[in-house]
C-alpha cells in the first residue's frame, strides 16, 4: 500500500515542474514578442520603448538559455521536441526582431563601381596620415567623416578631394562641386555642426550627390533621465524632437533629387526609429539589404548598436558591407559599402 502511494507521488514531481517551466517559457515567450514590437513599432514613440531600442538588447537573450537548459532537465524526453521548437522560434524573434541580425539576401553578385565609408572619429587617434594609408589600404573612394578633426586640410596634401566642415568632412578620390554653400567654419568653430555637406561627385561612370550627416545624439536624453529622474522627460521628449528635426531638415536637401544619391553618415538613429522611418525608410538600407550579422558600428560600452549608415536612392544597389573593427581607438566603427550603380 505504500509503495502504491509512492509511486504516483514520484511521478507527480517531474509534471509540476514540467507545468512550471511552460509557464516560463509562456511568459518569456510574451517577453520577448512584446519587446519585439516596442522596438519595431513604438521606437522614438513611446518612451519605454526607445529605452530597450538604444540599451542592451543582448540581456533579452540571457533568460533563453537557461530555459533550454532547464528544459532538458525537466522535460519528459516525448516533450522536448515541441519545447524546442518553440524556443526555436523564440530565438528567431530575438535574432531578428530584437537584435536586428541581417542575413545578406540582397546583395548583388555584380562587381562594385564604388566603395563608400562612413565613419565618426569622435575620441579617436587617427591623423591624417593614417587616415590616408587607411583609405588607401582598404580601397574607399569616398568618405564622410563626422567628428573631423582634420581643419589643416590634411587629407588634401596627401592627394584627396577635401572639404572640411566643421563637424563634417568628406575625403574622396573624385573631384566634387559643394552644392549647398555655407560659410567656411574658422578656427575658433570646429566643433560646430554647421548642418549636412551635400555635394556633386563626377565619376567616370556619371555623377552623383552625396550627403554627409550628423544628427542629434539619444545620449542627452539618456543623460538628462538618469541625471534629474521624473523631471529629466521633458529634456528627454525636447531630444527626440530636435533629433526629429535634424531629420526633416536633411532629408529636405534630396526629397526631390532626380539623380541618383547617396547619404552617409552617423544618424543616430536605430533603423526601427520612428523617426528614420518617416524621413530615411524609403531609401535603401545598404546593410539592411546586404549586411551580414548585426553591423553594430557604436560601442556603448556593455553593448553595441547600428546608427551609422549608408543610404542611397533606388538607382543602385549593394554588392556588399562590412563593418570593421575600431582601428584608431574611438566608440565608432567604419562602415564601408560596395555599391554598384544600375546601367
Amino acid at each position: 500500500m505504500i509503495s502504491g502511494f509512492d509511486r504516483p507521488a514520484s511521478r507527480a514531481g517531474p509534471s509540476t515542474q514540467s507545468r512550471r517551466w511552460v509557464r516560463l517559457a509562456c511568459a518569456y515567450a510574451a517577453l520577448v514578442g512584446g519587446s519585439t514590437f516596442a522596438i519595431q513599432c513604438l521606437t522614438d514613440r513611446l518612451l519605454p520603448a526607445t529605452l530597450i531600442a538604444f540599451g542592451p538588447r543582448w540581456v533579452l537573450a540571457l533568460p533563453l538559455v537557461a530555459l533550454a537548459g532547464a528544459g532538458l532537465a525537466v522535460l519528459p524526453v516525448r516533450q522536448m521536441p515541441l519545447a524546442g521548437a518553440g524556443l526555436g522560434l523564440v530565438a528567431g524573434m530575438l535574432m531578428f526582431g530584437v537584435l536586428d541580425f541581417r542575413l545578406g539576401t540582397g546583395r548583388s553578385s555584380l562587381s562594385p563601381s564604388l566603395r563608400v565609408m562612413t565613419y565618426n572619429l569622435g575620441g579617436s587617434t587617427v591623423t591624417s596620415k593614417t587616415l590616408d594609408e587607411f583609405l588607401r589600404r582598404e580601397h574607399v573612394d569616398v568618405a564622410a567623416i563626422q567628428e573631423c578633426p582634420f581643419y589643416d586640410y590634411g587629407p588634401k596634401y596627401l592627394g584627396w578631394h577635401f572639404y572640411y566642415g566643421g563637424d563634417l568632412c568628406l575625403v574622396s578620390r573624385y573631384p566634387f562641386t559643394r552644392l549647398d554653400q555655407v560659410v567656411e567654419p574658422d578656427a575658433d568653430e570646429r566643433e560646430g555642426n554647421p548642418g549636412p555637406v551635400r555635394v556633386e561627385i563626377s565619376t567616370g561612370t556619371g555623377r552623383f550627390q552625396f550627403m554627409n550627416v550628423h544628427l542629434e545624439t539619444v545620449r542627452g536624453g539618456l543623460e538628462a533621465l538618469a541625471g534629474n529622474g521624473w523631471a529629466g522627460l521633458q529634456l528627454f521628449a525636447h531630444n527626440r524632437f530636435e533629433a526629429a528635426r535634424d531629420s526633416v531638415l536633411a532629408r529636405q536637401l534630396i526629397r526631390s533629387v532626380a539623380t541618383p544619391f547617396i547619404v552617409a553618415g552617423d544618424f543616430n538613429l536605430s533603423v526601427e526609429s520612428e523617426i528614420y522611418k518617416q524621413n530615411w525608410g524609403d531609401l535603401r538600407n545598404a546593410f539592411s539589404s546586404c549586411g551580414r550579422g548585426f553591423g553594430h558600428t557604436k560601442d556603448a560600452s556593455v553593448y553595441g548598436i547600428r546608427i551609422d549608415h549608408v543610404l542611397t536612392s533606388d538607382q543602385w544597389e549593394c554588392t556588399g558591407t562590412r563593418v570593421l573593427s575600431t582601428p584608431y581607438d574611438g566608440d565608432h566603427s567604419p562602415l564601408i559599402v560596395d555599391l554598384r550603380r544600375k546601367q
